[in-house]
């Protein structure tokens, strides 16, 4: 109180006067002194404003949030938030006492972004999107109002802001989904002619008109031309970017829950994919799915599951790897047995990963495996994924696809490792037969009570040698199917994948992954020459391969290597195979700052690298003979021209 003492103050106090040592206290120029005595009095709005004229804003700040009147805190935060620093301060403050509001109001003036930051913590979305589109922060704008809409679905003038946003970056369906939300509830004339123009552009013109007939029941005078729409809604400014790096190049998927865009990473000029969060009634749901599969996707790093980049606040946007090699669906009708084996074996060391830390998939389908550049098969799409202790009882609910989904899923009963294996189990009956265990239309009851044909009755020159796995794979009871994806492994690696004609007679062994082009394509359509020697670019996948020569004595080595799922083995894209006496192998050409002898490695490469080798029944090379190279990405790798020594 140095400074502030006042005989005059002091006599009023010891009389018990406390109002008028107070006033005394303010005449006197004394602030601090008189808003300590005001706040005595419990008159806290006058304490703030006194305590605000002596400089003392943590006093004023503190006295405005006891006086319990917002107006009086509302005035205070104004009146702070145009001091600069003293603002930063005084919101920290702020937040320290739990009121992001109050901080919130503090930080607009001069620093909105910080502020849509502590609205969108409190939960206030469509304050958190006005401060950020203050900030010109287009994407923190958008994931905040599609947060608010989840809430305030019948919000039109939200929705209408948000159809702007997405339309101004070239994204005509993200505005179609806002507006379409929007007409379910208030829509007025403006939105339905901006509902209009987003349909006509995206090319539904058929449903633009049906708006227009809605449109002209408010409004009569619309237009019945589609073109005069035009400018009822803006169109984006060159191309659709997100986070300002990553290009849009196209649309490669879209649902309910959002959009799959190819993009370039203008940052490093590579291909991605990007996994856009969209507006949908469930929008809380599907924010929370969405970010626990970003949470999952970061925790994983395995060459079997599809890989995760980073996670962005637009949109909210996940970033993936870019699968170039499509789906498993697309190749469903093509397969060879031997891409099936090796398929099926990527596909349990995905779930045998994804087990061990504690993940149900949930959704094990062929649209959720995807193939890299390297046409390796790799596990996608963890939206439906639930992380939990595998050992628990975990409530399945209605999640996944009718025709791979287990009875326990169906049935909503407790979801395991198992669960997985079954759908997995779907799958390979699919791939070795061509159709789903069940043919539907009731998958329910045919996945509860039915029992899918034998594969041998399907086809029946693949003989009975696959009848048990899969019987024992589409159990109805949990218990009944292999114990996890290790056991499930072993038995598929006791089959043959032999390759026979429809007389069951064997044919000549054809490539895993993908199936070889005609001769007359060789050259033209897919494989071009490099300016280095002995490389060529496969156009399929947009990597540099090498052409190795095999002895055919060496064909059964080649194949099984080219089945392998070992990272430790240069990668096989591709077989030619004419039962002659050599073979040649397509390999992805690997960037190796060394060739080098296998006794040259340390102990644990090389032991790993002979082990990988020993797996595909390399023999008869000592360990100073296995060629191997050191690359940036494996350390050490056994190079596919080791089968031609």
């Amino acid at each position: 109180m140095r400074g502030q003492m006042d005989p005059e103050v002091d006599a009023l106090l010891r009389a018990g006067d406390i109002e008028g040592a107070a006033r005394r206290a303010m005449d006197k120029g004394l602030h601090r002194r008189a808003a300590e005595l005001l706040a005595l009095l419990g008159r806290h709005a006058e304490a703030a404003v006194v305590a605000l004229e002596a400089g003392e804003w943590r006093s004023a700040l503190d006295a405005a949030l006891a006086s319990g009147d917002e107006r009086v805190v509302a005035a205070l935060c104004d009146e702070i938030g145009q001091r600069g620093a003293i603002a930063e301060a005084a919101a920290a403050h702020a937040r320290i006492t739990q009121r992001h509001d109050v901080a919130a109001r503090i930080l607009e003036p001069l620093f909105p972004a910080e502020a849509g930051q502590s609205w969108y913590e409190r939960g206030e979305y469509l304050y958190a999107a006005r401060c950020f589109d203050r900030a010109k922060d287009t994407g923190r704008t958008i994931v905040a109002l599609e947060q608010h809409l989840a809430q305030f679905a019948d919000d039109t003038e939200a929705a209408e802001r948000l159809a702007v946003l997405r339309a101004g970056r070239g994204d005509d369906e993200g505005a179609v989904r806002a507006l379409q939300l929007a007409a379910r509830h208030r829509a007025g004339p403006k939105a339905l002619a901006m509902l209009v123009e987003s349909l006509r552009r995206i090319g539904l013109e058929g449903a633009a008109r049906v708006v227009i007939r809605r449109l002209r029941a408010v409004a009569p005078e619309s237009s019945l031309d589609l073109t005069s729409y035009v400018d009822a809604l803006p169109r984006g400014q060159g191309e659709e970017r997100y986070a300002g790096r990553y290009r849009v190049v196209r649309q490669v998927g879209s649902g309910a829950a959002g959009r799959v865009l190819e993009a370039v990473d203008e940052l490093t000029g590579e291909t991605v994919a990007l996994k856009v969060l969209a507006v949908g009634d469930d929008k809380g749901a599907a924010f929370a799915r969405f970010m626990r599969e970003a949470e999952l996707a970061r925790s994983l790093d395995d060459p079997t599951i599809v890989g995760m980049r980073a996670l962005d606040p637009e949109g909210p946007t996940i970033v993936y790897d870019w699968m170039p090699g499509g789906t498993l669906t697309e190749r469903l009708a093509t397969m060879s047995l031997g891409e099936t084996r090796a398929i099926s074996l990527r596909l349990l060391r995905a779930l045998s990963v994804l087990h061990r830390h504690g993940v149900v998939h949930r959704d094990m389908k062929p649209s959720n495996v995807l193939f890299d550049p390297a046409g390796q098969a790799r596990l996608g799409d963890l939206g439906a994924a639930h992380l939990s202790d595998l050992g628990a009882t975990v409530t399945g609910g209605l999640v996944g696809s009718l025709p791979y989904m287990s009875p326990e899923q169906i049935t909503g009963a407790a979801v395991s490792a198992s669960t997985d294996l079954y759908s997995f189990g779907c799958m390979l009956y699919q791939m070795l037969t061509g159709q789903t265990p069940f043919a539907g239309p009731d998958y329910v009851d045919q996945h509860l009570h039915e029992v899918a044909p034998k594969v041998s009755s399907l086809r029946p020159a693949l003989g009975t040698e696959y009848d048990a796995l899969i019987e024992s794979l589409l159990a109805k009871d949990p218990d009944q199917r292999p114990q996890d994806a290790f056991e499930c492994e072993r038995l598929l690696q006791a089959l043959s994948f032999r390759e026979v004609d429809d007389d069951g007679r064997t044919l000549a062994r054809r490539s895993s992954i993908p199936p070889p082009p005609s001769a007359a394509q060789r050259g033209a359509s897919w494989l071009l020459a490099t300016d280095k020697p002995g490389r060529w670019l496969d156009q399929r996948l947009a990597r540099e391969v090498e052409r190795v020569e095999v002895d055919a004595s060496r064909r059964d080595a080649l194949y099984r290597w080219a089945s392998s799922t070992s990272s430790d083995l240069q990668t096989i894209t591709d077989i030619e195979d004419d039962n002659g006496p050599t073979l040649v192998a397509y390999a992805v050409a690997l960037d190796a700052t060394a060739i080098l002898p296998a006794d040259s490695l340390d102990g644990i490469e090389r032991g790993r690298v002979l082990a990988a080798l020993s797996e595909v029944g390399f023999d008869g090379v000592s360990a100073g003979r296995a060629p191997c190279a050191r690359t940036s990405l494996y350390g050490a790798v056994a190079l596919v021209r080791a089968l031609s020594s």
